[in-house]
Parts: C-alpha cells; structure tokens; sequence
C-alpha cells in the first residue's frame, strides 16, 4: 500500500504532541498502520528515529510549559504530558536532555532571565493540537 508521507507523518507528530510518550505500538494501533511504515515516515521526513522524535517533542512541550507555568509541580507536568509515573517521566527527560527535570528547569529559568535577554524574541512557541 503507498502512503502519502507527509500527510501520514503529520498525523504521527499531532498523536505525539497530544502524548510524547505515547508508544510505537499505540501510534500504530491508532492510525491503524505497520510500526515499520511509522518507523520509514519518521525516517524519511525527519531523519530521526521515533525515540529521538518523540524526545525533541518532549523536550519542547516541557519547555513551554516551565515558561508558562512555571511554578508548576513536576509531577503535574509529567501528568499533563501524560506520564503515568513521575519516575518514569524524569528517566525521559534525562535521557532527552542529560538533566534531572529541575536542573532543566533551572536551565530554562536562566536563559530566559540572565543569560539571554532577548531570548523572549527567539523563543517559537509550539502550537498546541
């Protein structure tokens, strides 16, 4: 069967912005098509692999709500980017970014405050699905 790859890969990354942990496995049952052809969409279009997709979302999403929420509970963020378990969301954003999500949060409070003045300028949020 031929898919059209960039309709298809917008699908992917709409599911994915909806829950950037959601699995291969649930990506596939909900669009009612093979890992393999999600894994080749990814790869083609991105030229990463869906962990690295689903970790660049991830990032980004958390990154916009440290800056427009940012006295929320890390626990509360890990829920509403629909981790199950405080724990395991902590896992994926050290893996994503090489931080606990408090240093990321840190790291993000002082880019925006001290480091870079203008960063308010560069900053694109992303758009919501």
């Amino acid at each position: 069967m031929s898919y059209d790859y960039r309709l298809l890969f917008e699908e992917i990354s709409l599911s994915l912005h909806r829950n950037p942990c959601r699995s291969l496995e649930v990506l596939s049952r909900e669009l009612r098509i093979s890992r393999r052809t999600i894994q080749n969409v990814i790869v083609v279009m991105t030229g990463k692999n869906l962990r690295a997709l689903r970790e660049q979302i991830l990032i980004t999403a958390l990154r916009d709500l440290f800056i427009t929420r940012p006295s929320s509970a890390i626990k509360e963020l890990s829920v509403d980017l629909g981790y199950k378990s405080a724990r395991s969301f902590a896992r994926a954003i050290r893996r994503a970014s090489g931080t606990s999500p408090e240093q990321f949060r840190s790291r993000i409070t002082y880019e925006l405050t001290t480091k870079t003045p203008n960063a308010f300028l560069r900053y694109k949020p992303t758009v919501s699905h």
